[in-house]
């Protein structure tokens, strides 16, 4: 009878012992799985500046898809800067030195759209037609200085034109320090607003 309760007692606590180690186990992967998103996948960036206002503010912490690299119009990217799109005669694009710091703007068209501007009436046409843009609280204005381009324009491939949401004190590809972004210069895409009120930015 003594052997038999030792032995009982013994499989309940390799039991518990086996129990935790799946725990723990199980946590670990989780650990390192949400590790991994982190580090590849998801990045966090803090904003800067109101450029983006009303739709992002001074201080927001937001989460960045960092394989996203071909982003559509209306997203909001983070961009390095480093380069400035800006147009030749023949139509290419020439590199020139951007503002090389990392820059968060909505993106207004890309490759193969036709761009134009009414400046007079702070308004936008894409492919000929009004662009909605919901989000804006100010008129769409023209540069006060250092214009990167006359318009209409169409955005050549692998490159795309972003602004600021708020476009009256925005510098973006409107300005020659900024131009067309190239794809390889977009960090990712803006998913949500961590920090202070959590919720999506579109």
């Amino acid at each position: 009878m003594r052997e038999y309760v030792r032995f009982s007692r013994n499989r309940r606590l390799h039991e518990l012992v086996g129990l935790c180690l799946d725990t723990l186990s199980y946590a670990l992967t989780t650990l390192f799985c949400i590790l991994l998103l982190c580090i590849y996948v998801f990045h966090f960036a803090s904003v800067q500046g109101d450029s983006m206002l009303p739709t992002l503010q001074e201080g927001n912490q937001l989460l960045v898809n960092a394989l996203d690299h071909s982003p559509a119009c209306g997203d909001i990217v983070i961009i390095r800067a480093e380069t400035a799109g800006l147009l030749a005669p023949d139509g290419s694009v020439m590199a020139s030195p951007g503002l090389d710091k990392v820059i968060v703007k909505r993106v207004v068209a890309v490759a193969g759209q036709e761009l134009d501007f009414d400046f007079a009436r702070g308004i936008v046409y894409l492919d000929g037609k009004l662009l909605d843009e919901p989000y804006l609280r100010t008129r769409t204005t023209a540069p006060l200085a250092d214009p990167a381009f006359t318009y209409p324009i169409t955005i050549p491939e692998g490159y795309v034109f972003v602004m600021g949401d708020n476009r009256e004190v925005s510098l973006d590809s409107r300005y020659d320090d900024v131009g067309l972004v190239a794809l390889s210069e977009i960090d990712g895409k803006v998913v949500l607003r961590l920090r202070p009120d959590f919720g999506s930015v579109y």
